[in-house]
């Protein structure tokens, strides 16, 4: 009996063993402190992109997040698809971390080759991150195109898909215009402005295609004046591939969380991206993108929720959506949430207002007429405002081809002459925090709270609109008790526990007509800054701040 019992403990303890050596060998440490706990791993999101339908000519762009999930950073390489050549460099290295590092894919459906059977389609495909970039290139039949990105790190290797539809041209002439609509903003009378018109022909045939202002010779009887103010929500200096857009971009549109940029106009996929716009009006209409990628997003006026919009579509296409009528004439806040698919935003209409029509030749389209192949061909189309009342105006320039017709409606708010062109800034002092602001009056409150000091007027900025310049930001940090200012929407250095707080005014990126430097020193002791357009810092050197550069051109 004894030798059996210790031969049953014996075979217990060679099984407990084993399996903990098995353990042991997998790696299995699913609550402990070892060392495979820590191991990292990518996440990637999405996992799938759709493109949507492509001809000749056209391009997409995308974007995918890489993090790693693991602690610390760690180095990975992306790789084109299979059968791709690259025509620049081959792979993209990165670092990934705990926060999502953005990789860019443009696929641009450069030509058709070939003839009959032998047709095929040129593709371009160019992937980006960390401002690195790498490009490859292939022919394929046109229909569907699905392909992977591969992205290795020492832990292996995941893939990115992405999908597109190739279409052949069709061997009719097809009319492309865009914008479709055109925002020219807020200008002066006897103010002059130009924008840019682009046309594309989507079939193989000429186009031949003419262009006018309604009504004029030539272009059909005049339609009636467009109905509501078009506001483009288009960042006329974002730079293509810019990793976000962020902050006030433009006067009364204030943009928080992580956005990119899509021809100019905010683009997001991150859950709780917020877009809040500033309006004066009786309703508002929204315009956007759908797309495959597209989700929902949540829409709230004044606080209040309206409605979930689906953006979402088994192709990339314009939409639109009533937010709000009948309101009472007065300022209100419009308020976009990203419920975490792609949401991309082309601008409103706001309605209460009345839309005028300026007189005969106060708009100008040139070339007038011309044959697209190929080619991109841009017309200007040109405004001159000099004997226009203030108030809003619009009108339709009108295509017309033989493959088929466009109307483009264009917009343009003259401002009264009362209206300043610049605004005095303000300077207040409370202990080593210097706060400037152009409108004391509706900053009263914080002032008081405060404590600040008046000392004067510091400086003058321009008037929002004011060509050649841009929003002059401000930030404050309430552990530093600091302010800090700057036309660039990201601060132009890191600002770590530093609050947005909107745009003060206009400076110029350069020297205009009677302008002058304004100039930034900082105190490296306290971390405040103060700015002045005198070149010696008003004895600011004697309290130990530091020439700190130039901030922009002030009057």
């Amino acid at each position: 009996m004894a030798i059996r019992l210790l031969t049953a403990l014996l075979l217990i303890w060679v099984g407990l063993s084993t399996a903990a050596l098995a353990q042991g060998a997998a790696g299995m440490t699913p609550s402990g402190n070892g060392r495979d706990s820590l191991r990292p791993a990518m996440i990637i999101t999405p996992g799938e992109i759709e493109l949507g339908v492509l001809s000749p000519g056209d391009d997409a762009k995308a974007i995918f997040y890489v993090k790693n999930a693991g602690s610390g950073k760690q180095s990975v390489t992306v790789t084109g698809p299979e059968g791709w050549t690259p025509t620049g460099n081959q792979n993209l290295p990165a670092t990934v971390g705990e926060d999502p590092e953005i990789f860019r894919v443009h696929l641009i459906y450069a030509k058709e080759v070939g003839q009959g059977k032998n047709r095929s389609c040129s593709m371009i495909l160019r992937l980006e991150a960390a401002g690195q970039t790498a490009a490859f290139r292939r022919d394929v039949p046109a229909g569907d195109l699905r392909e992977a990105i591969r992205i290795a790190s020492p832990d292996g290797s995941q893939t990115v898909v992405f999908h597109a539809r190739l279409a052949e041209l069709p061997s009719a002439p097809r009319l492309d215009a865009e914008p479709i609509r055109i925002d020219f903003g807020t200008v002066r009378a006897g103010e002059s402005i130009t924008k840019r018109i682009l046309v594309k022909n989507r079939g193989r045939e000429s186009l031949k295609w003419k262009v006018g202002v309604a009504g004029t010779k030539g272009m059909p009887a005049m339609a009636p004046p467009p109905v509501g103010r078009y506001v483009s929500f288009r960042h006329e200096t974002a730079v293509a591939g810019a990793s976000t857009l962020a902050g006030q971009i433009r006067d009364g549109l204030e943009l928080s969380g992580t956005w990119t940029e899509e021809g100019g106009y905010p683009s997001g996929q991150s859950e709780q991206n917020t877009l809040r716009y500033r309006f004066t009006g009786t309703g508002i209409r929204l315009y956007f993108w759908k797309s495959p990628d597209s989700g929902p997003f949540t829409v709230f006026i004044d606080e209040q929720f309206v409605d979930i919009i689906d953006g979402s579509s088994d192709r990339r296409e314009r939409a639109e959506a009533l937010i709000a009528e009948a309101l009472a004439d007065g300022p209100h806040l419009l308020t976009i949430v990203n419920g975490g698919g792609k949401v991309t935003l082309e601008g409103v209409h706001l309605f209460g207002k009345p839309i005028q029509r300026g007189p005969r030749g106060w708009v100008t389209a040139f070339p007038d007429s011309g044959v697209t192949n190929r080619e991109t061909d841009y017309i200007n189309v040109a405004l001159n405002t000099r004997h226009l009342m203030p108030g809003i105006y619009g009108e339709h320039i009108l295509f017309i081809s033989n493959g088929g017709e466009a109307d483009i409606q264009m917009f343009l708010d003259v401002a009264m002459e009362t209206q300043p062109k610049y605004l005095d800034v303000h300077r207040y002092l409370a202990g080593y925090d210097y706060f400037y602001t152009s409108n004391p009056q509706v900053e009263a409150a914080r002032i008081q709270v405060k404590g600040y000091r008046y000392t004067g007027i510091a400086f003058r900025l321009f008037a929002p609109g004011t060509p050649g310049t841009t929003d002059f930001f401000r930030w404050f940090n309430p552990l530093k008790g600091d302010h800090y200012y700057s036309y660039d929407p990201k601060g132009g250095k890191p600002l770590p526990g530093y609050l947005f707080e909107g745009s003060i005014g206009n400076i110029g990126t350069s020297r205009l007509t009677g302008a002058k430097e304004l100039y930034r020193w900082f105190n490296p002791t306290t971390n405040g800054h103060f700015y002045t357009t005198d070149q010696s810092g008003e004895g600011i050197t004697k309290k130990g701040y530091r020439f700190d550069g130039i901030a922009g051109f002030v009057r």
